[in-house]
């Protein structure tokens, strides 16, 4: 009893709770890792898509800096805000402020390119290192070291970007940013075979009917498929990209039909988690249409369909679902259904509507469902 009483003592004093049990919880959520670096993540990515999506800045190379701020800035605070759960505070407050210099950086013009370069390329090493290292050392089978890969890619994904931009490598700007947004897609779809197939399985079966068995096979299949279309991409290996792509939007669009009983009887938030795989797929396949000069819409504005629908929609949504889980806080299954909506309006809008009032409409709705997310995320319990 008395060595209980002692841990339970030391816990107290770790998470800053008294001594009948009571956490002081303004105090411990708002330091908490999670909500620091969603925060950021929230509004970075909003700030930036007002000022490009409104405003068009940067002007100087600024469809360049929004793809990379998105994959490189926003993504990649979220991904720390799920893996950088234990972190220090000194090493937390580290990753903070490198990761903040080097977005503001790209907000004062005279900052030096290669002070930028080394800036951006520290902060997505100080997300992406850590977090892999969690997955490395927890490792026990090859199929486990998918995620340390894909976090790891991302380092080099920025390397070239910022030597593309430095004049050093030959298109590296372009392949930075194909092969950063491909990571984020492909982590993404990996999320997506396990958590939305587990949960679509466990609603099946809740509800009376069979379990919804994986498909290991079919989602190997989709990575390689998705993984390979974009470094093809990236080296600007054409039709070969193209094909990769909307052959692994059809696997995405197929492993959807297989979890479909389950997911009529799932939550909204898991619901609105698939209708990001939805995005992903039509958006990949709306591309590829469009590079091979089938669909009257220019690439770009096919590839949003995935980038705002399903990337955008998912990071949202997936900052509801973990904010909950670890706040215990009831799972906000409307708010995330709505969120996925404006979203899915959003993406519409920006590759079908008019280049003008399309565009800002798409920004308006996306900014919309960022605040919606983050009222929802930050809400007191």
């Amino acid at each position: 009893m008395a060595l209980r009483q002692r841990f339970d003592r030391r816990d107290a004093l770790r998470t800053g709770c008294n001594k009948i049990g009571f956490c002081q919880r303004n105090t411990c959520l708002l330091f908490s890792h999670h909500r620091i670096l969603f925060g950021l993540a929230l509004m970075q990515g909003g700030l930036s898509l007002l000022a490009w999506g409104l405003v068009a800045l940067p002007a100087d190379g600024g469809a360049l800096w929004h793809a990379h701020e998105m994959i490189f800035g926003h993504a990649l605070a979220v991904i720390g805000g799920f893996l950088l759960t234990r972190l220090s505070g000194r090493a937390l407050a580290a990753v903070v402020l490198v990761w903040c210099a080097a977005r503001l950086t790209y907000a004062v013009p005279a900052v030096p390119d290669l002070l930028r370069a080394v800036l951006s390329v520290t902060a997505t090493a100080a997300i992406v290192q850590p977090a892999a290292s969690v997955f490395l050392r927890t490792a026990k089978r090859l199929g486990s070291l998918l995620f340390p890969v894909l976090l790891l890619g991302f380092l080099v994904a920025d390397v070239a970007f910022q030597c593309g931009e430095l004049g050093l490598l030959l298109r590296g700007a372009e392949m930075g940013r194909w092969l950063g947004l491909g990571l984020v897609i492909l982590l993404i779809a990996a999320m997506g075979g396990r958590l939305i197939g587990a949960a679509a399985s466990g609603a099946a079966q809740r509800a009376g009917g069979p379990r919804i068995a994986p498909s290991p096979v079919l989602d190997r299949a989709l990575l390689i498929c998705l993984g390979g279309g974009f470094v093809a991409e990236a080296a600007a290996v054409r039709p070969a990209g193209p094909v990769l792509l909307a052959a692994g939007a059809v696997l995405i669009g197929a492993r959807l039909v297989l979890w479909t009983p389950g997911l009529r009887r799932s939550g909204g938030d898991v619901r609105a988690l698939a209708a990001g795989q939805v995005w992903l797929g039509i958006g990949l396949l709306a591309w590829a249409v469009a590079a091979g000069g089938l669909l009257p819409v220019p690439e770009t504005a096919a590839l949003h369909l995935a980038t705002i629908g399903g990337i955008g929609g998912t990071t949202l949504v997936m900052i509801l679902r973990a904010s909950a889980q670890r706040e215990a806080r009831p799972m906000p299954a409307r708010r995330a259904a709505t969120i996925a909506g404006l979203m899915g309006a959003a993406a519409l809008l920006r590759a079908f509507g008019p280049a003008g009032p399309g565009w800002v409409a798409a920004t308006l709705l996306w900014a919309l469902a960022t605040i919606l997310a983050a009222t929802a995320a930050f809400a007191r319990r």
